[in-house]
C-alpha cells in the first residue's frame, strides 16, 4: 500500500507533543480503513456526492442555534481565511457540508471541485480527506496533496477539526481548504486556525450549557479576565465536576471526560470551589501535569442575564444592521416582511442555493434578481436576463444553450453563445419560468445537476459556473399537479422561495411613492424635490394597482410630467385614477383636471356644475386674479391660463382686473 507522507504543526489545544505522529498514523490508518474496509480504488475519479438544498435544510435545521450562537466567531474565521485565501466548510457529524464560505476570489474555483454547499464528504465514500478523516479518527489534521487517497483530490490542502458539544460528543467538523502548493509545512497555520476556531465554538455552546453551573477557567499562564478562555470546568454546588471542555482535559494531563467526572475538584487540583470562588477574577495557581508547568484556575463570575430574545430575532436584528447598504435592503424598503425576505436572500448568498421569486406581473421580481446579483461577490461579473414567456417556443433553446456554427440556414456565421454561457460566473435570471416549454424544462434540470451545457449543433460539453434565480407569476405547484411544470425542475429552482407581496397588500406604500419619485427624477436627471399633495396621496394609497409598482412607476412618471409645481396634484395624475376617485366620491367622472379642487368652494359640491362654471366662478370670487384663483381651486397658474384658454372665459367688462 502506498503510504502518504507529510509532517505538520501541534495544536496545543488538540493534540498533545506526539501530534505529529498521530496525525501520520491517523492519515496511514485512513488509507488502510480505505483499502480494506471500504475497497475503495485510490486511481478512481473522486466526487463527493451532493445533496439538493431541500435535503441540506432537513441536515442543518439541527445546527442553526449553534451557527447563531457562534456566528461572531465565524466572522473572524472569515475575516483571516479571506487574506490566507482559505475557503470553509462546515459540516454535520456526517461530513455533510451545511455552511460554506467561499469569500476570496482565489478559491472561488474549489467550489466547482466539488468543494460545495451539500457536498458528502464521508471517509467511506470518498477516502482519505480532511473532513472525513478527522470525523473518523476525531482528531484535527491535515491532508496534503498525495495524502488523499483519491486521485482527483491531490491538488487540495484540507485543515479540519472536530466541533465538540458540552457533552463530549463530536457533532461536525470545520474546514479550511486551498490548492495545495509548496510543502505541507506552511499549513501550520491553517491548522491552528482550525483548532483554535474549534475551542473557540466549544467554549461558547459550554458556557450556554452550563450556565446554571460555576465555570471555572482553567489556562497555562497567568490570564487577563476576560479573555477567551477554551479550556473550562463546570462545577456543581458541592463542589464535583459536571463537565470539562477538550482543552481543559488536555491541560490537565487526562484523555477521558470520564477520568474527571464527579471526581471533586479539590482532588483533581488541590483547591476547594469555595477557594477559587472567593478569590473572584484573581486566578489561583494549581499543579499541571509537569512540575515546572503550573497553571492558573479563575472563577467566571456570572455576568447579569439580558431577558431572554428569540436567537432569531436576535440574529435577524443583528444581520440587518449589517446589510445595512446591501442593494437587497435598500430594494426591501421598510416594509418588515420584506426585510425578513431580504435577510433570507442575503444569507444563502454566494452559495449553490437556487432562488426563485414569485409574484404578480410588476411586483418587481427583475429588480430582486438584480439586487441579489448586486449584493453577491457575483456583482462584477455579467448579470443576464432571459423572459421564458417572451421568446417563441422555437427559439427559446438556442437562446438558453446557443448554437455552433452552421448549425442553422441563416445562422451566425460563428454561432453564438447562448444566455447560460454568457452568464459564466455571474448570475443567470430566468422570468416567467413557468412558461418554459416542457421539453426545455428537462434539458435545464440536466445543466442545475451537471454543471455543463452542450450547445446544439455540438458534441463536446463545456462547463459552466452557474449561478440562476428564476421568477413566474404563475402558481407552480398548481402548474406542477397539471402537468405543465415537472416536479423535479421545481424543487430544484425552489431551494429559497421568495415571495413577493402585491402593491395593495405593502405596508410602506408612502415611503414607495416619495423613492420612486427620487429615482424618477434621477433617472432623468431632474434635480428638484417633488412632493405629493395630501388628496393625491390619498387616492393613490386607495387605488387598488393591478399593475403593481410597474403600474405606479409609470403613473408618477406623467404626473412628474404634468406637475408645473413642487408638488403632484390629483388634476396631474391619470384619468384613470382620478375617475376612480370620482366614482368613491359618488360623482360621475369628469374629463378633466378639476377633482382636486378645494371642497370649500360652493360649486364644486354640486355635481352638476361643469368645470367652465366652476372656473369662471372662482375667477370671478378672486376679481380674475389668476394666481389667487389657481391656488383656491389646487391647480398651478399655468393649468389656470391653459383652461381659460381651452373654455375662452374673458373677463367682464364690469370687472377690474
Amino acid at each position: 500500500m502506498a503510504k502518504p507522507n507529510g509532517t505538520s504543526h501541534s495544536p496545543p489545544s488538540k493534540i498533545s507533543t506526539a501530534g505529529n505522529q498521530r496525525r501520520e498514523s491517523s492519515i496511514q490508518s485512513s488509507w488502510q480503513r480505505c483499502q480494506d474496509q471500504y475497497h475503495l480504488d485510490p486511481h478512481r475519479p473522486t466526487t463527493p456526492p451532493r445533496l439538493s438544498d431541500i435535503e441540506v435544510k432537513k441536515y442543518k435545521e439541527p445546527l442553526d442555534e449553534f451557527l447563531i450562537h457562534t456566528s461572531p466567531i465565524f466572522d473572524h474565521l472569515r475575516m483571516v481565511a479571506k487574506d490566507a485565501g482559505y475557503c470553509i466548510l462546515v459540516t454535520d457529524a456526517n461530513g455533510i457540508v451545511v455552511q460554506s464560505h467561499f469569500d476570496s476570489s482565489i478559491v472561488r474555483d474549489l467550489a466547482s471541485e466539488g468543494l460545495q454547499h451539500g457536498s458528502v464528504w464521508t471517509e467511506s465514500l470518498i477516502g482519505t480527506n480532511g473532513v472525513g478523516t478527522c470525523l473518523e479518527s476525531g482528531r484535527a489534521l491535515t491532508v496534503y496533496a498525495d495524502e488523499h487517497f483519491g486521485e482527483s483530490l491531490k491538488r487540495f490542502s484540507c485543515s479540519a477539526a472536530p466541533l465538540i458539544a458540552p457533552d463530549g460528543t463530536p457533532f461536525g467538523a470545520i474546514d479550511v481548504s486551498t490548492f495545495a502548493q509548496g510543502r505541507k509545512l506552511a499549513q501550520g497555520l491553517a491548522l491552528n486556525l482550525v483548532c483554535e476556531t474549534a475551542d473557540q465554538i466549544e467554549a461558547v455552546l459550554f458556557r450556554r450549557a452550563y450556565a446554571e453551573h460555576y465555570l471555572l477557567a482553567i489556562s497555562a499562564a497567568s490570564p487577563t479576565y476576560g479573555s477567551s478562555f477554551t479550556g473550562l470546568l463546570a462545577v456543581d454546588g458541592s463542589g464535583r465536576i459536571s463537565a470539562a471542555t477538550s482543552t481543559a482535559l488536555m491541560l490537565l494531563g487526562q484523555q477521558q471526560r470520564a477520568q474527571i467526572v464527579n471526581q471533586s475538584l479539590e482532588v483533581l487540583t488541590g483547591q476547594t470551589l469555595e477557594r477559587v470562588v472567593a478569590a473572584g477574577s484573581n486566578p489561583v495557581l494549581i499543579a499541571g501535569k509537569k512540575p515546572l508547568t503550573p497553571l492558573c484556575l479563575t472563577y467566571l463570575i456570572p455576568q447579569p442575564q439580558p431577558a431572554r430574545v428569540d436567537p432569531a430575532s436576535r440574529s435577524k436584528t443583528a444581520c440587518l444592521e449589517e446589510i445595512a447598504d446591501s442593494p437587497l435592503l435598500q430594494v426591501a424598503g421598510s416594509e418588515e416582511a420584506l426585510q425578513q425576505k431580504a435577510l433570507i436572500c442575503h444569507r444563502v448568498l454566494d452559495r449553490d442555493i437556487t432562488i426563485l421569486l414569485q409574484g404578480e406581473t410588476g411586483t418587481g421580481k427583475e429588480v430582486w434578481a438584480h439586487a441579489i446579483h448586486q449584493s453577491s461577490a457575483r456583482c462584477d461579473k455579467p448579470f443576464v436576463t432571459l423572459n421564458c414567456a417572451a421568446i417563441p417556443e422555437s427559439l427559446i433553446e438556442s437562446e438558453l444553450f446557443g448554437y455552433g456554427s452552421g448549425t442553422f440556414t441563416g445562422g451566425l456565421k460563428g454561432g453564438k453563445i447562448g444566455k447560460i454561457q454568457a452568464s459564466e460566473g455571474g448570475t443567470l435570471f430566468l422570468d416567467e419560468i413557468g412558461d418554459m416549454p416542457l421539453e426545455l424544462q428537462a434539458r435545464l434540470l440536466r445543466v442545475l445537476a451537471e454543471r455543463e451545457i452542450t450547445p446544439l449543433g455540438q458534441v463536446q460539453p463545456v462547463k459552466i459556473d452557474l449561478h440562476v434565480i428564476c421568477a413566474t407569476h404563475r402558481n407552480l405547484k398548481d402548474y406542477v399537479t397539471q402537468g405543465k411544470f415537472r416536479e423535479d425542475l421545481y424543487y430544484r429552482i425552489s431551494g429559497v422561495n421568495i415571495p413577493l407581496p402585491a402593491l395593495r397588500d405593502r405596508q410602506d406604500k408612502q415611503a414607495l411613492f416619495s423613492k420612486l419619485i427620487d429615482l424618477i427624477n434621477h433617472e432623468e436627471g431632474v434635480e428638484r424635490s417633488i412632493t405629493l399633495a395630501q388628496p393625491a396621496q390619498n387616492l393613490l394609497l386607495a387605488y387598488h394597482w393591478p399593475g403593481n409598482i410597474r403600474q405606479l412607476k409609470n403613473v408618477l412618471q406623467l404626473a412628474l410630467c404634468m406637475c408645473d409645481g413642487v408638488q403632484i396634484r390629483i388634476d396631474d395624475l391619470p384619468e384613470e385614477l382620478r375617475a376612480q376617485s370620482n366614482a368613491l366620491d359618488g360623482h360621475p367622472a369628469v374629463p378633466s383636471r378639476v377633482a382636486s379642487l378645494p371642497h370649500n368652494i360652493p360649486l364644486a359640491t354640486s355635481p352638476a356644475t361643469s368645470e367652465k362654471e366652476l372656473i369662471l366662478q372662482t375667477l370671478i370670487e378672486h376679481r380674475w386674479v389668476v394666481t389667487r384663483a389657481a391656488k383656491a381651486m389646487g391647480v398651478s397658474r399655468s393649468t389656470m391660463h391653459r383652461k381659460i384658454k381651452l373654455h375662452a372665459l374673458q373677463l367682464p367688462d364690469d370687472e377690474c382686473p
